[in-house]
Parts: C-alpha cells; sequence; structure tokens
C-alpha cells in the first residue's frame, strides 16, 4: 500500500492505533489454526444491474476452495465477514453442512464448520464449495464497495471495486484471510451488459446473455488473498508500451483520457529499472499490469498483483494544470507499488507482525527506484529529509512500536500500517546497505527473492541472505552474524543518541543511549555503525561504510588518523538511524565551519541532519536553544533546499508551540525571515523552470513560509496573482497555486475571495486543482467561513467527497491559529455526525489527536478535559482521547519549561526583517508580463 500520502488514513491512524491496541482482548483467538492449507480458488462473482444504476448493493458468490489437510481434523475454520457475507450453502467433498454445524464469529469473523459424521484425513485433498450472498459497503472503502463519480454532463456513474489489505478480503468472499496462506486463483465475474471488468490476470468472455456477460480471468500465480481485486465499471484504459511483452494500460473514467500520458511514459521505465535490480522479471509471475484510478479510494495506491489501483489524483496528472509535486507523486507512488511486486506480493511477510518487510522495502524502492529512472529530481537526498528525518520524530515517543511487533486484531494490524514500518523499514534497510555495500545488498536481495519465492518469510530468512552476499567481508560485522547485528533493530522500538566528545584534538568517544522526547529507557542499546568524517579528509563525506562500530555491551573510543582537524563531523549522509550531540567544543567548531565559504566543505545532507539532530535535541533539553540559533545562522547563505526541509520543520515546531500570534511567535517569525531573506531572493514568483524539480520544490516551500511569516513582498506577489485570476479567469502558475490560494485567504477580509474558490472547486474537473483548493479554503481566518467549510464536510451532496472530508478539518486545524478554535469548537457540537461521515480509519480520534496537538494555551487543554468528561463521546474513543488531552498537557508543560529561555534569546537583541515591506513595482511589473505571456501562448 503507498506510503506516501501523507493524508492517507493508515499513516495518520498510526498513534492512536497503538493505544487502542492495549486494551485488545488477549483471550480471542483471531489467527486461524494451522492444519489446513488451500491450494486454489474458483471464484464466481454476480454483481447486478442495481448496483450500477445506484439502487442496489447485493451481489451474490459462490467459491470452490481446494485444500490439504496436515492433521486429521473434523473442524475447518476460515473466514466470511458476519456483517458483509451471508452463507447460503457449505459443501465439503459430496456431503452438505447443515445450517447448525457452522457458524461465523462476530468479533473475528472466523467461519467454524463442524463435520458432525467423520473427519477429514491428514495429506488428503478436498473441495470445499460455499454459495453466499452479500452486500457492497457504500460507507467504508474497504473490502467490495461501491464507488461512483459524476460526468462533465452531471450523471451520477456507478462501479464496484475492490481494497482488502489487511483483513477484508473476507468481506467479498469465505477465503483463508492470512498472508501465509497463499493459493492460486481462477476468477469469473458476471456483470450488466455496457460494463467491463479486471481482475489480477488476463480475462476473455466467457458466457453471456441478453442483459450480463460473465468474464473468466485466467489462474493467477500463487498469492495472498489480500492480493486479489477486482473492479466492474464503465471505465476505459489506455494502452502503453509492453515490458518483457507484458500489456501495459492505465484505466479511468472515459473523461480522464487526457490525463494518463505521464503514467503510461513512467511506468515501463520504473518496472525495468526493478526488473533490473532484482534480477527476476515481472513476467515470470505475471502476464498483464493494469493500474485503475477509483473515485473513492481511502488509501494512496493499492499493489494488488495484475491490478494495481489508485486515487485518482495519483495516477492521472494533467501536464497543463497539475504540479511538478504530483508529477513526482504519481512516479514514485508508481514505483511504490510496483516494488510491492517483489516484496510483498513474491515475497509475502510471514504475518503482519513483519509488515516492514513488505512495507519497508517498498518505500525504499519508491526513492531509489525513480532516482534511477529520473536522477535529476534527486530523490536518494529526498529519502533522507521525507523518510529518514521524518520517522526519527515518530520513533522517539516511548510508546513507538518495534518494526517486529506483536499484531492480531484487525485494530493491531491496522497500527502496522504506519511510519514506523513503512518509514522507519525503509531508513534500516539503507542504514544495512551502507553497512555492507551496495553491490553486496543488491545480490543479497536476488538471494532472498530467489529462495523465498511465492512464499512467506521473516526478518531472519532476510538478514542471512544478505549475509550470505557478503562473503569474506561477514568479518567486518561486530558480531557473528547480520542477525545478531540487526535483532535490537527490528525487536526493539526507538534508536540510539551518540554523544561524541573530542579529547586534545584527537581522540573521540562516543556513548549511546535511547533517544526520548520523554519517558525513560536506560537499557536499550543497539549496534551502531558509525562513519564520521574530519576537516582534513579529501573524500568528504564520501564513505558511508562503518568505520567503527559501537555495541550493546561495549561504547566506541578511537583516534582521529590527523590530529589538526578543526572538526569532526558523525554519520556521513545521515546513513545510519540515529542522532548525534557534540560536546560544547564539537557543536562550536562545526558552527564555526558552517560559516566558512562553501560550508567548509560539509555536504548539504549532513548540513540538513545537524540542523534536524539540533532542534531535536534542544527539544528535549540536550543542548541550548541559543546553541541551535546561533549555528543555524548559516542559513542566510543556504541556497540548497535539503538544510531547508529540517530548519523550517524545527521553526515550525517553536511556532506551533508557542502560536504564531504570540509575541514570542511573532519574535520567531521575524528571526526565520531574516534567515530566510537569502534562499527567498534565490526562487522567484514570477520565474518558473519547470523541467528543475528541487528548485521549484524550494520555491514552493521557501515562497509558502515566508507568505505564512507574514513578509509584505510575498504577500502582495500573492495577491496580484489572485487578483488577476479573479479579474481574468486566468490561473496563477501551476506549482504556485497552493501558495496563491492560500494566503490570499489568509490575509484577505472579503469574503467572496473565499466564495470564489469554493466555487473553482465546485467546478473544477482537475483532480490537483481540487485537492489544493480543498487545503486553501481552510487557510482564511474568518471563524464563519470556516464553521461553514466544516459543515459543508459533513452535509451530503456538498461537493466534498467522503474521502476528502478528513482533508477539509486538517486544513481548518493546521493552516492558522484561528481555525484551532473553530474546529475544535465544531468537534465538540458535532462529534456524532463526523463520525458517522467521516469515512476514513478512526477519524474522530484522528481529529482530536491533531488538535489537541495544535493548543497553545491552558484554556484550551481544560475545554478539552471538560469535553472528555461529559460531552458524551463514545466510550470506544475515550482511551484514544485521554492520550490525546496528556500529549497537549505535556504540550503546555514543554513550554512552560521553555519560555523564558526563548524570550531571553530572542529579546535580548532585536529581530528585523530585512525583507522590503512592499512589492517593488518592477516585481508587479514581471508579474503581470508573466500572465501576458501566458494568455498569448
Amino acid at each position: 500500500m503507498a506510503s506516501f500520502p501523507l493524508l492517507a488514513f493508515f499513516l495518520a491512524a498510526t498513534q492512536l492505533l497503538c493505544v487502542q491496541t492495549q486494551s485488545t482482548n488477549t483471550s480471542v483467538e483471531w489467527r486461524l489454526p494451522s492444519i489446513i492449507r488451500p491450494s486454489n480458488y474458483q471464484l464466481h462473482i454476480n454483481v447486478t444491474t442495481d448496483v450500477f444504476s445506484g439502487t442496489g448493493t447485493d451481489f451474490h458468490g459462490m467459491v470452490i476452495i481446494t485444500f490439504t489437510t496436515i492433521q486429521t481434523t473434523n473442524t475447518i475454520k476460515l473466514h466470511a465477514s458476519h456483517d458483509h457475507l451471508r452463507l447460503n450453502l457449505i459443501t465439503i467433498g459430496n456431503t452438505d453442512i447443515n445450517q447448525t454445524d457452522y457458524s461465523v464469529d462476530n468479533v473475528t469473523d472466523i467461519l467454524t464448520i463442524t463435520l458432525s459424521s467423520g473427519t477429514i484425513n491428514v495429506n488428503s485433498t478436498y473441495r470445499m464449495i460455499i454459495d453466499f450472498s452479500g452486500t457492497l459497503s457504500t460507507t467504508e472503502m474497504d473490502g467490495f464497495y461501491r464507488s461512483s463519480y459524476e460526468t462533465l454532463a452531471g450523471e451520477t456513474r456507478y462501479l464496484a471495486t475492490t481494497q482488502f489489505q489487511p483483513t477484508s478480503a473476507r468481506k467479498a468472499f469465505p477465503c483463508f484471510d492470512e498472508p501465509s496462506f497463499k493459493a492460486t486463483f481462477e476468477i469469473y465475474i458476471t456483470y450488466p451488459l455496457g460494463y467491463n471488468a479486471l481482475s489480477n490476470t488476463p480475462g476473455s468472455l466467457y458466457t453471456n446473455d441478453s442483459v450480463s456477460e460473465t468474464f473468466q480471468f485466467e489462474l493467477t500465480s500463487v498469492m495472498s488473498t489480500y492480493l486479489i481485486a477486482f473492479v466492474v465499471s464503465d471505465f476505459d484504459c489506455t494502452a502503453g508500451e509492453f515490458i518483457d511483452n507484458v500489456p501495459y494500460q492505465v484505466c479511468a473514467r472515459v473523461e480522464a483520457n487526457d490525463t494518463r500520458g505521464w503514467a503510461l511514459e513512467v511506468g515501463p521505465q520504473l518496472l525495468r529499472s526493478l526488473n533490473t535490480y532484482t534480477d527476476f522479471h515481472y513476467n515470470n509471475s505475471k502476464s498483464k499490469l493494469d493500474q485503475v484510478a477509483v473515485p473513492d479510494f481511502a488509501a494512496g495506491a493499492m499493489e494488488n498483483w495484475g491490478l494495481v489501483t489508485y486515487r485518482e489524483v495519483y495516477l492521472l496528472w494533467d501536464p497543463v494544470e497539475s504540479s511538478n509535486s504530483y508529477k513526482q507523486f504519481v512516479a514514485t507512488i508508481n514505483a511504490h507499488e510496483f516494488a510491492h511486486f517483489w516484496f510483498g506480493n513474491l515475497v509475502t511477510c510471514d504475518w503482519w507482525s513483519e509488515l516492514f518487510l513488505n512495507e519497508g522495502f517498498a518505500t525504499y524502492f519508491e526513492y531509489f527506484t525513480t532516482h534511477d529512472v529520473l536522477p535529476s529530481w534527486e530523490l536518494d537526498k529526498q529519502y533522507v529529509v521525507d523518510v529518514v528525518q521524518s520517522v526519527l520524530v515518530n520513533d522517539a515517543l516511548e510508546n513507538a512500536l518495534a518494526l517486529q511487533s506483536e499484531a492480531n486484531s484487525p485494530t493491531e494490524i491496522l497500527a502496522k500500517f504506519g511510519r514506523i514500518s513503512y518509514y522507519k523499514g525503509g531508513a534500516i534497510f539503507r542504514m544495512v546497505e551502507h553497512i555492507i555495500g551496495s553491490t553486496n545488498f543488491r545480490t543479497g536481495l536476488r538471494n532472498y527473492l530467489s529462495e523465498y519465492q511465492y512464499g512467506t518469510a521473516l526478518p531472519e530468512n532476510l538478514w542471512l541472505a544478505l549475509q550470505s552476499a557478503m562473503n569474506n567481508a561477514t568479518a567486518q560485522l561486530p558480531a557473528n552474524s547480520l542477525v545478531e547485528v540487526m535483532h535490537n533493530w527490528v525487536k526493539n522500538p526507538g534508536f540510539p543518541l551518540l554523544t561524541v566528545s573530542v579529547h586534545n584534538n584527537e581522540h573521540v568517544d562516543i556513548v549511546q543511549e535511547r533517544f526520548l522526547v520523554s519517558g525513560n529507557d536506560t537499557s536499550s542499546r543497539w549496534y551502531v555503525p558509525v562513519s564520521y568524517t574530519t576537516s582534513e579528509d579529501s573524500n568528504k563525506f564520501g564513505n558511508t561504510a562503518p568505520i567503527v562500530w559501537l555495541t550493546p555491551t561495549a561504547n566506541a573510543s578511537f583516534h582521529l588518523p590527523v590530529s589538526n582537524s578543526s572538526w569532526l563531523v558523525i554519520n556521513n549522509q545521515q546513513t545510519g538511524f540515529f542522532r548525534v550531540n557534540y560536546d560544547s567544543s564539537g557543536w562550536n567548531n562545526i558552527r564555526l565551519a558552517l560559516q566558512r565559504e562553501n560550508f567548509d566543505g560539509i555536504v548539504d545532507l549532513n548540513r540538513a541532519q545537524l540542523v534536524d539532530d539540533l532542534f531535536n535535541l534542544a527539544r528535549v533539553n540536550r543542548v541550548q536553544y541559543s546553541t541551535v540559533f546561533s549555528t543555524v545562522q548559516f542559513l542566510v547563505n543556504e541556497t540548497s533546499y535539503f538544510p531547508w526541509v529540517p530548519a523550517i520543520s524545527g521553526l515550525n515546531f517553536l511556532l506551533n508551540r508557542v502560536g504564531a500570534d504570540s509575541q514570542l511567535g511573532q519574535a520567531i517569525s521575524l528571526f526565520t525571515l531574516n534567515l530566510l531573506e537569502g534562499v527567498y531572493n534565490n526562487v522567484s514568483f514570477t520565474v518558473h523552470d519547470e523541467d528543475d524539480q528541487i528548485q521549484t520544490l524550494k520555491q514552493v516551500l521557501v515562497l509558502n513560509t515566508a507568505c505564512r511569516l507574514g513578509k509584505s513582498s510575498c504577500i502582495t506577489a500573492a495577491d496580484v496573482f489572485f487578483y488577476f485570476y479573479r479579474a481574468t479567469g486566468v490561473r496563477p502558475p501551476k506549482n504556485l497555486r497552493p501558495v496563491v490560494y492560500c494566503n490570499a485567504l489568509r490575509y484577505s477580509s472579503d469574503q467572496t475571495d473565499w466564495e470564489f474558490l469554493w466555487d473553482a472547486y465546485t467546478n473544477s474537473t482537475i483532480l490537483t486543482e481540487k485537492t489544493a483548493l480543498i487545503s486553501a479554503l481552510g487557510c482564511s481566518r474568518d471563524s464563519a467561513l470556516l464553521n461553514r467549510y466544516l459543515n459543508l464536510s459533513i452535509t451530503e451532496d456538498s461537493g466534498i467527497r467522503s474521502q476528502d472530508r478528513l482533508s477539509v478539518f486538517n486544513a481548518v486545524y493546521n493552516n492558522n491559529p484561528v481555525g484551532v478554535d473553530v474546529a475544535f469548537e465544531f468537534l465538540i457540537n458535532n462529534h456524532d455526525r463526523i463520525n458517522e461521515m467521516y469515512l476514513s480509519l478512526n477519524a474522530l480520534p484522528n481529529l482530536i489527536n491533531g488538535i489537541a496537538g495544535a493548543f497553545t494555551t491552558k484554556e484550551q487543554v481544560e475545554r478539552l478535559q471538560q469535553f472528555i468528561e461529559t460531552g458524551g463521546l463514545p466510550a470506544e474513543h475515550l482511551p484514544s482521547a485521554t492520550i490525546a488531552l496528556e500529549a497537549a498537557q505535556a504540550n503546555i508543560e514543554w513550554v512552560e519549561n521553555f519560555y523564558d529561555h526563548l524570550f531571553d534569546f530572542f529579546f535580548t537583541e532585536p529581530q528585523t526583517d530585512a525583507a522590503p515591506e512592499v512589492l517593488g513595482l518592477h516585481v508587479m511589473v514581471a508579474v503581470l508580463v508573466t500572465f501576458v505571456a501566458r494568455l498569448l501562448v
């Protein structure tokens, strides 16, 4: 499943689900016994005409399961959803099973069949036939569900589609719905004439009559149930180039034909790259590849083998209207899903406890396969600031999940679909690659895929396969095996903080401890690979292999090869998954180096690492904020995109804690604007090189930050673009639309500006434009408009799709301080309706958690406490809400602890904004010239 769309519900829900799993009833048997192994399914699904007219949701099915037994038994257990399926007849062999001899547990969805006479013998093969009826979901976007879209002519069209990962295949047909119960599948789908069906394999017409037809799909390779998919719709498909004799096509609404080109172009390139890397070509397991854009889709995408499904916005890209960032999303999410063909589909995690074996590799190749195809995008560097630095924040929480942790119930399983499995898993794989070398890493992965193809694997299987490729290099490990080295990284949560001391300018001592935002852990230790660079190294930061190791029982102590180095930086290119703190002289030496020409050779990724570590060390009082602010002064000369990502993130954390509109918040804003001045002048509202991906990402990041913090020239430029749009209908440059739309509303006192963009949203057929507008409409500071917007999110037929309602709420409380109180009050007054209408996973507790994280006053926290105690919140959400309350209280305490230090720093020496307060005439003319030029093209 795709990781990147950060609003995807699986990633958003992680922390709250972690909390909820603590109360799971451990006496419930969630797992199936392993004594029966299915080998083949013949599945027939019949979807009636009523589904496609919008008047019905029923379907009918029959499944024939061939299975063998490992031991003699008179009981068979498999899955069938209690809420979605009705069992009509069960036959095993030639014996019909009485209704009194089978039942479905309404908690676990386990169907238990008891043979009243006779037994099933060991090592024997049987066929089980189940005739059933089902109901398509219209309120949840998982299992077998109904979606819809509106044509340009205003007609509503319906389709039936699937989303089975992780535990929802059982909602479509009775099955052994666990990843290790692999089998082959032969699928038949009956549907009304005028529609078509797609599944995992090529299909052909089996039979038809005057109202319907049945398609038969070829036998699949051996695969898990969660990878089965089918889509019945009136979509059409656009064929791309063949990939190793495999046909490739992109399918969507007919009216989306013009937006399929980028996926058609980049998809084959990505798949060829993975074919080459793995040396196991896609056509060994599948004979076609369809990509389908689904109008209602909760996640970002799903790696169904041979039939990948996506949110429309992550597959369809308009070259004229869609931004560079969405072009990147399409490429990277395609790469993520394609990587699953090997890591997840071909070799599957043995159980969801080891999900990182699927999702960690998909995240890794999401970036590095795309980097292989599109190297100018520098996704190898983006990986560090997007993935590694991002998940270090999540993994610093005391209750963070380990990469491999117990998960049995659906709630516990869903908790695994979070940043730890995706991002930490990917970061750990990158670290291992640099420990053993890229060539050995690739060879080891090929060994892993070859040995476990069409089966399942555990982490130990992976480490042994990688070790097998190391040959004599194994001696470089600080333990007997890679399994031992990686044990604590996989079994335990968290990561180390390395504290570095340099004595007499040559002797280095490094100690480790677990880095925690709060709490205490004095026992966790890891095998930690350490690379480093000094001022005297000729190949600065080029060697990422470990030079020394820390072990669970021993710290590191060594001499530098050159004694006159003026600085030392640990963790070249941030390949190791840890943070680094230095003694006061170490930080001072780094600060002086960063002030020299070309930053004294410290490369941009390590500059980004230093900034990220500093802000997070200060957050836990390991360094003083005065050290942070004096060190990051080098940013006045920084024009690389990568150090600015953690810098803006770190400064935003402070603004979110103290409140952007407070006296201290305004001082932090001014400090940030002073740092931004150089890079602000490096980007432009009027120069748009769409071929320069990194410059474009930097442009959007910097301009959005400068406008949000109140830089007058930035706001004025955004206004010029916006009001030209209002006057002429010519939209701003596509990459700057989120900046222009949001800031035009943020600083507007004219309600018609909001009305104008709401009308633009409701009338737009451009998917990426609608996504940008959903966020921008929450930027207004008008409480009445924000309340209206939130009410639209819980109103049927408002034009806001169910998959986007949570995005509306997030936009309101994330985009300005006014929105926090508005969103909180709305939640208090409408939590029942929100729970009903926001159809993403655990929406209500997620919203409480998000809003509580934005609180900056004691009054807000007290109001939340009152709501929890007396507000009628559903009982199942109270534990999550209580945790959110505790986190909000901790945030207020954090501000109290650090406020005086921050205040003293910012008000000892007044900060001044060097930026001009008005938009210069030459810039305004350039903006207008840009518009005229676009009109004349």
